[in-house]
C-alpha cells in the first residue's frame, strides 16, 4: 500500500507553497484621473460637435438639393468653428484655373482680390499645389514654406497656418477646400480628417447639382425635339387638309414657329418679283 502524503508536501517531501494573495491596487494618482477625465471629456464633446456639424450639413444639402451655393457657404461655416480657423474658402475648376465658389472669415477686400486673380495649378499657392498633386497640402508656416511664392495674397489675407483639401471626383480635383489661421499653428491630424469630410460632403453637393443640370438639359433637349415633331405634323396635317388653300398653311406655319421661338408675333412674307408680300400674320396673346 502506499503511503498517504502528509498534508502540506508534495510527492518529494517538499512542502507546497500557495498563490500568494494578489495585493489590492491603491488609488489612482487623483491629478493623472482628472487629467483623463477631462481628456475624454473633450474628446466626447469634439465628437458631439462633430456629428452635429456633420448632421447640419446633410440637412442643408437634403433640403437645398439644388441650392448649391447654400450647401457650400454652410460647409465653409461649419468647417471653420470645428477646425478653429478664422477662414475658410472652397474653390472649383473652370476653363483650367480655380474660382472662388464660398468663403467664410475673409476681408471684403481679400474677396475681392481673389474674385480678381483666379487660381492655376502650381506649387506656388496652396490651392494651386492642392490641385496640382490631388492630394491634402498642410502648411504649418507658409511663409517658412520654401515653394509658397504668392506673398501678395498673404499680406492682404493675414494667414500663416493654411490646410488644403482637394475635391475629388473618380480621383480627378474638381476643386479645392482651404482653412487658414492668422498664427503658426498646424492643424492636428483629426481635425485634417475632418476636414476631409467636408471636402467629401462638397463634392457629393456639387455632384448632385451637375446631376440635376445633366437631367435637365437631356429632357429640355427631348421636350423641344417632341415638339419640333408635333409642329411638323400639326402642318403637314394642314396641308394634306387644305390641298387648294395655302392660307391655312402659312397660318399653320407661322403659328408654330412663334410658339416654338417663344416669339410674340411673327409675319410670313413671300417673294413677289422684287417685293416681298405678308401672306400671314400672328399676334401671340400675352
Amino acid at each position: 500500500m502506499s503511503k498517504r502524503r502528509k498534508k502540506g508536501k508534495s510527492a518529494s517531501g517538499r512542502a507546497t507553497r500557495r498563490p500568494a494573495a494578489r495585493r489590492a491596487r491603491g488609488p489612482r494618482d487623483p491629478v493623472a484621473a482628472k487629467e483623463t477625465i477631462a481628456r475624454l471629456t473633450r474628446e466626447l464633446d469634439e465628437a458631439r460637435q462633430q456629428q452635429a456639424a456633420t448632421a447640419d450639413v446633410l440637412e442643408v444639402i437634403s433640403r437645398s438639393t439644388f441650392d448649391l451655393q447654400a450647401v457650400l457657404d454652410t460647409l465653409v461655416r461649419s468647417a471653420a468653428r470645428l477646425c478653429a480657423a478664422e477662414c475658410a474658402f472652397i474653390f472649383r475648376l473652370d476653363e483650367g484655373a480655380y474660382h472662388l465658389a464660398a468663403s467664410h472669415g475673409f476681408s471684403d477686400e481679400y474677396r475681392a482680390f481673389i474674385k480678381r486673380n483666379p487660381i492655376a495649378p502650381g506649387r506656388s499657392t496652396l490651392v494651386g499645389r492642392t490641385a496640382l498633386t490631388a492630394h491634402t497640402v498642410h502648411l504649418p508656416d507658409c511663409l517658412a514654406d520654401p515653394e509658397y511664392r504668392w506673398f501678395e495674397s498673404q499680406k492682404i489675407g493675414g494667414f500663416r497656418t493654411m490646410l488644403g483639401m482637394p475635391l475629388l471626383r473618380e480621383g480627378i480635383p474638381i476643386g479645392v477646400l482651404a482653412l487658414t489661421r492668422s498664427r503658426v499653428q498646424p492643424f492636428s491630424d483629426s481635425e485634417i480628417a475632418l476636414v476631409r469630410t467636408f471636402a467629401d460632403q462638397a463634392v457629393i453637393a456639387i455632384e448632385n447639382v451637375r446631376l440635376f443640370d445633366e437631367v435637365h438639359a437631356r429632357t429640355r433637349d427631348l421636350s423641344e425635339a417632341l415638339d419640333q415633331q408635333t409642329a411638323t405634323s400639326e402642318v403637314l396635317r394642314v396641308i394634306s387638309s387644305s390641298p387648294g388653300d395655302l392660307q391655312p398653311v402659312f397660318q399653320a406655319i407661322l403659328a408654330n414657329a412663334t410658339r416654338l421661338c417663344g416669339a410674340k408675333f411673327g409675319t410670313l412674307y413671300l417673294c413677289d418679283g422684287d417685293a416681298f408680300l405678308a401672306a400671314a400674320f400672328l399676334y401671340a396673346q400675352p
